[in-house]
């Protein structure tokens, strides 16, 4: 029944953190939600915080497992990272709760993303890091810093899911000749500004072919 009641908890507090994010969520509603006494949240988490902390680690878990595998796979830099943000978009689509709270934590200025959150995300940025760096050595990618694709990817994978609902609402009313978005349209074409950003110079290509007087 204790594990029961935890993840009922886990359940519930993941729905009102994402409607109303950290500040306007209640622990006595959190709790009716979840059938349970308000005192069990102490109990498992000892404060609203560890278990606002605790939906956060449990959201990016499982994104992280689906994202790190489709990227092990590839052994070519450029698509080991296309495979990554691929998986991540798909993941995003599939536990949208972690894209919310991500945004929410963004304009909070990130406040309740300790060490050991930021130390969940450590793999991905990981993969990316080196993924720049071996392919910008073998001449097969530009030399960027790594942080700038990041931020450069995932940035439009969390909005294009958080604004579902402004897009099917708005869109039609701003643009009723366009066809709507499909979400691996957004994937392929967010794909294809990854590899036309990181292309190489023809310096890079072929470092020593280089002509000197």
């Amino acid at each position: 029944m204790t594990d029961k009641t935890r993840e009922n908890l886990l359940q519930s507090a993941t729905e009102v953190f994402v409607k109303k994010g950290f500040s306007g969520a209640r622990v006595d509603e959190i709790a009716r939600e979840a059938n349970a006494n308000k005192a069990m949240i102490y109990y498992h988490f000892q404060s609203k915080e560890g278990l606002y902390k605790a939906v956060l680690l449990r959201q990016i878990s499982v994104v992280k497992e689906l994202v790190l595998g489709a990227a092990e796979s590839e052994r070519d830099p450029l698509r080991r990272l296309q495979s990554l943000y691929d998986a991540l978009g798909r993941a995003f689509q599939a536990s949208p709760a972690l894209p919310h709270m991500m945004i929410r934590e963004v304009l909070a200025g990130g406040v309740h993303m300790d060490s050991e959150v930021a130390g969940a995300f450590k793999g991905i940025v990981d993969v990316v890091r080196t993924s720049v760096e071996e392919g910008a050595r073998a001449g097969l990618l530009r030399d960027v810093n790594p942080l700038f694709v990041h931020v450069m990817m995932i940035a439009p994978l969390i909005l294009f899911n958080v604004s579902r609902p402004y897009r099917e609402r708005f869109l039609p009313l701003a643009a009723p000749d366009v066809d709507p978005l499909s979400a691996d349209a957004f994937h392929a074409q967010l794909e294809d500004v990854l590899a036309r950003f990181l292309e190489p110079c023809e310096d890079a290509r072929a470092p020593n072919s280089r002509s000197h007087p």
